[in-house]
């Protein structure tokens, strides 16, 4: 079974935009609690970009468009055949947006719920485009922390991964900044001066730093579990869950209250039942419950492609996942989606 992407995308509802930062808005992608992302086109550009525009109400939170902003500057960092590629983003429009490459095609969970496990070549190109993402994300100083099946795509050239919207840097803070911000509001009480809007709250951070979701029930590291920062290990551990679901059609610690599935995946072996044996070993190393046992990303792509065959040098690398995907990553059928239908009566609606 061949992987399809959507064969045409959805219709603008009356009160979407017709335009946006220059690009015009073909059709819907996707929404959901946060915003939209549209489809849309400019001159000069081949097939579409992923348009995500934040809908009016987060729009209105300070807080929300910081959160934002740090998505885009993350994403902007990171370079990799695997990782949908940054192209422009204006945090302080009304509303905020963010454009990307469009990644035509099903995502892992949606393909696989609906036509069993991937397997053969399409398997072993998931675990290594995967960790290759991974790969690209830690050289930057980046923890993606939501590596799951529904964000990642079965793109025509390999996986991609999407949605960095509760990523965060592991670059320590300036550990002056705040000592820098108290004194600059001391001195502007001295000269009777009212203090300009915007500044970082006087708490030390705590309030104007993004908000910290830690991910999807099931799909979160146990070291997070257990109130613990996440670090690029977590993302390699969420790399074995998303290959043992790839590989297998089930979640590795199963579906149930998000208290039950947090007690698993502390306490419990992840089902690996209909894993494939060449993967297996790199999939427990990944799951490991300690953090410091499993791999670096790095290493595991390079065990990945040595598993199939390939150079794992790390000069090679880069060379032979392409040649890698490009023999293996076959069974994929996927075009850019149709607009959507026009009916005279939606015109005018709008």
């Amino acid at each position: 079974m061949k992987a399809r992407g959507t064969r045409r995308l959805g219709r603008l509802l009356p009160g979407d935009p017709a335009e946006v930062g220059g690009y015009e808005l073909v059709g819907r992608v996707g929404s959901g609690g946060m915003g939209t992302v549209y489809a849309g086109r400019a001159p000069g550009i081949r097939g579409y970009l992923a348009v995500k525009v934040v809908n009016g109400e987060h729009a209105a939170t300070a807080e929300f468009r910081r959160q934002f902003a740090h998505e885009a500057r993350l994403l902007a960092r990171v370079n990799s055949p695997c990782v949908a590629r940054f192209v422009q983003a204006d945090v302080e429009a009304e509303p905020p947006w963010l454009a990307t490459e469009y990644v035509p095609g099903p995502t892992v969970r949606h393909h696989v719920e609906r036509h069993g496990p991937l397997r053969g070549g399409m398997l072993a190109g998931l675990a290594a485009g995967a960790a290759e993402a991974l790969r690209a994300v830690h050289a930057v100083g980046i923890v993606h922390r939501d590596l799951k099946p529904s964000n990642v795509v079965i793109a025509p050239t390999g996986p991609k991964i999407l949605d960095f919207g509760i990523a965060r840097s592991t670059a320590p803070e300036d550990p002056t900044r705040w000592i820098r911000l108290r004194r600059f509001r001391q001195g502007l009480r001295r000269i009777g001066i009212r203090e300009p809007q915007g500044l970082p709250s006087a708490d030390g951070g705590r309030a104007t730093a993004p908000r910290d979701r830690v991910g999807t029930p099931g799909w979160i590291s146990p070291e997070q579990y257990r109130g613990e920062p996440a670090t690029d290990r977590s993302d390699v551990f969420l790399w074995g869950c998303l290959v043992a679901f790839a590989g297998s059609a089930r979640n590795p610690f199963g579906h149930g209250h998000p208290k039950e599935l947090a007690r698993r995946v502390l306490r419990e072996e992840p089902d690996l039942e209909r894993l494939p044996a060449g993967l297996e070993p790199l999939v427990l190393a990944a799951l490991s419950k300690d953090p410091a046992e499993r791999p670096d990303s790095s290493r595991l792509l390079r065990e990945v492609l040595a598993a199939s065959g390939g150079d794992p040098r790390p000069a090679a690398v880069s060379a032979t996942l392409r040649e890698f995907l490009r023999t293996t990553w076959t069974e994929v059928a996927v075009r850019l989606p149709r607009p959507p239908r026009e009916y005279p009566w939606a015109r005018s609606l709008r």
